[in-house]
């Protein structure tokens, strides 16, 4: 049994706009959310009756249906999510703490897990996944916290039991494992390109494999993450690492990579064309000075997440009335 941690939080106007310059720019998509993005509607079909639903109750309902969850901490716009799912949060299979984004990090946290409080804020990722572990059983067990995104309606009970099963498989030492879901394709469902990795792990999968051996992957909406004895302060930059959009993630990267023998980071996936999945794993693990892995697993539909275009958002009720 885990406590899982939902992360919920949401983004100022400000760092909103920023966002919607990358997609336009970056992506070529129209960026069409402006309110608080967890409980954006989705308007699917149960039995010929139209149902609305808010996208961070589906991964509320999965979680609450999860034999090997014990609870719920929900980090997020506390009066927000009160005042839509109020109902349903009472209907839970499961109990349930609400932690609100802006509140600050409590002090326990920041005595047991070896935090500098001026390097983390507190309504960042980090921060937010801080307070969330610190209001779990997990904080002081010293156990690893089931981490859940709430933009992605798909995840399913299945699959959280699925990973489950194997990020425990892996030694206590490891601070985080992520699921590294492998799309079968040259690209996803929504058209999008995954990661393309040479897979050195122990779990091969059977899927598209390029000219130079690689597999395609992307990642889920869970991770596995025990806080203790890891570098918080740097988990916003390594979080950040995902696009490397931002030119001082760039920077940080190619220091990191310097230092672990990769001189080139960029030419080994753009040119070489090598890069593996344990080459990924290490320099994660250099970021948060602690175990990073990632395990190969399926479940492509665990990858669709919402991020606030209008192409996501019809692409995914039309997936919703459909499963």
């Amino acid at each position: 049994m885990v406590s899982a941690i939902l992360m919920a939080g949401y983004s100022n106007k400000r760092e909103v706009k920023k966002y919607s310059k990358i997609v336009a720019e970056h992506y070529g998509e129209t960026f069409i959310e402006s309110g608080y993005k967890p409980l954006r509607e989705f308007h699917i079909l149960k039995k010929d009756q139209k149902i609305s639903k808010p996208l961070m109750q589906f991964a509320l309902e999965a979680l609450s249906e999860s034999s090997l969850v014990e609870e719920i901490i929900i980090v997020g716009h506390q009066m927000l999510i009160e005042q839509r799912l109020g109902g349903i949060l009472n209907t839970l299979d499961k109990p349930y703490r609400m932690v609100n984004q802006n509140a600050k990090i409590p002090q326990v946290a920041i005595n047991l897990l070896n935090i500098d409080a001026k390097k983390i804020k507190p309504n960042s990722m980090a921060g937010n996944m801080v307070k969330g572990y610190a209001a779990s059983t997990a904080l002081l067990k010293k156990e690893h916290a089931l981490f859940v995104a709430s933009d992605s309606p798909l995840t399913s009970t299945h699959f959280i039991k699925q990973f489950l099963h194997l990020a425990k498989t892996y030694p206590e030492d490891t601070r985080i494992v992520f699921p590294a879901v492998i799309i079968e394709h040259e690209e996803d469902d929504l058209g999008r390109k995954p990661l393309r990795l040479y897979n050195d792990s122990s779990y091969k999968l059977p899927g598209f494999t390029d000219n130079y051996g690689r597999q395609g992957f992307r990642l889920s909406s869970l991770a596995f993450a025990n806080l203790y004895h890891m570098n918080l302060n740097s988990i916003n930059i390594a979080y950040n690492l995902r696009k490397c959009l931002n030119p001082k993630i760039q920077i940080k990267l190619f220091r990191v990579t310097r230092d672990l023998g990769y001189s080139n980071v960029y030419s080994k996936y753009f040119i070489k064309k090598n890069l593996s999945i344990t080459e990924v794993e290490n320099i994660f693990s250099k970021f948060i000075d602690g175990r990073f892995v990632i395990t190969p697993i399926k479940g492509e539909e665990t990858t669709y997440d919402y991020d606030g275009t209008d192409k996501e958002y019809l692409k995914l009720t039309e997936m919703l009335n459909q499963v």
